[in-house]
């Protein structure tokens, strides 16, 4: 069953994730064309005997907003707004395709649903993002929403055999009203 409506958009709902969810979300991280964007890039099953699995970690903290993306009533991504530190007012925006839903402009609206959601209900101050350099699409989806790059960190990632920077992106809540 689907887990309900949390933030509604004009092409894509955010639903809140369910342990229905499990296979979807355990089979597009799995999928070597979003698995290789990840830092995690261990298999993960649906379901266990002991419960650690990634889709399990998708439902598991009460403080972030874990939200599969659904458009026509299909699953076609996931979308979370994670590290939420209230007391800082920061968290950070991140989110996932399986290759048939890419560029279709899910993850434009899925991310700018959530920044609605981080500075107008949860009143956060700033938003951050993280991306691999060169993952182009991430980076220029959190551009496209706005967000600015403030940073590398060299050799973050290791992956096909060789080291690859992480860049670091930033919004505040000022230059997302401005944006608006």
């Amino acid at each position: 069953m689907t887990g309900p409506i949390f933030l509604r958009g004009d092409r894509v709902d955010l639903h809140v994730a369910t342990a229905d969810d499990r296979t979807f979300l355990a089979r597009g991280h799995n999928h070597p064309a979003v698995r290789r964007w990840m830092s995690s890039v261990r298999p993960n099953a649906p379901a266990t005997p002991r419960g650690d699995v990634v889709a399990d970690r998708y439902l598991a903290d009460d403080r972030d907003a874990d939200l599969v993306v659904r458009a026509d009533g299909e699953r076609v991504g996931f979308a979370s707004l994670l590290d939420v530190a209230p007391d800082a007012g920061r968290a950070e925006v991140a989110a996932w395709f399986p290759p048939e839903h890419q560029g279709q402009g899910y993850g434009t609206e899925a991310v700018e649903l959530l920044l609605a959601y981080a500075f107008e209900e949860r009143r956060l101050h700033r938003v951050y993002a993280g991306a691999r350099a060169d993952n182009e699409p991430s980076r220029r989806l959190v551009e496209t929403a706005g967000f600015t790059e403030e940073g590398r960190q060299r050799d973050h990632y290791y992956a096909d055999g060789e080291y690859v920077d992480r860049v670091f992106y930033g919004l505040l809540r000022e230059e997302w009203e401005d944006g608006d």
